[in-house]
């Protein structure tokens, strides 16, 4: 008798261990996958992207004072967004200043950048591709990081 309420309770506990371990890791894995689109429009269709306009007025500015940038964003908790069928960001404009200026102080080109933008804001994968302006904009962002006024120093040797 003892041993059968015993075994009873055995596969109760390992029942209920399998099922919450099985819960776990389709958790854990969830947020790793991507979303797989089954509809034949290879296009994404894209509603709001101010990450564009921004990127544009930076260029626009020619030099940029990154320190500034970010307490006037701060100050004014500004937020860039976009949005499209397949993905939705919103982050604020100081945290994407972070973004390029670290991306551009790390990087050697403009394609290292590039891969950069693409790890730290995984959203804007196909946005980026398309966008033709980033050489640009990591030109003008390297002038004014620390790397780039030691690259734009002579040499001495």
């Amino acid at each position: 008798m003892k041993t059968s309420i015993l075994t009873t309770k055995l596969a109760i506990f390992s029942i209920l261990f399998l099922s919450l371990s099985i819960s776990n890791a389709q958790i854990i894995y969830e947020d790793q996958l991507e979303t797989v689109y089954l509809n034949e429009n290879a296009e994404e269709v894209v509603y709001t992207n101010s990450f564009s306009n921004f990127n544009n007025d930076l260029i626009a500015i020619n030099k940029i004072d990154f320190k500034n940038q970010i307490q006037k964003a701060n100050q004014n908790n500004d937020r860039l967004l976009f949005l499209s069928e397949r993905s939705n960001l919103e982050i604020l404009t100081a945290t994407y200043l972070k973004i390029i200026r670290k991306s551009a102080n790390r990087s050697n080109n403009s394609e290292s950048f590039k891969a950069f933008l693409n790890k730290k804001l995984p959203e804007l994968i196909n946005q980026f591709k398309k966008d033709n302006n980033l050489e640009e904009l990591y030109i003008i962002s390297r002038k004014n990081t620390f790397n780039g006024k030691i690259d734009a120093l002579p040499s001495v040797l």
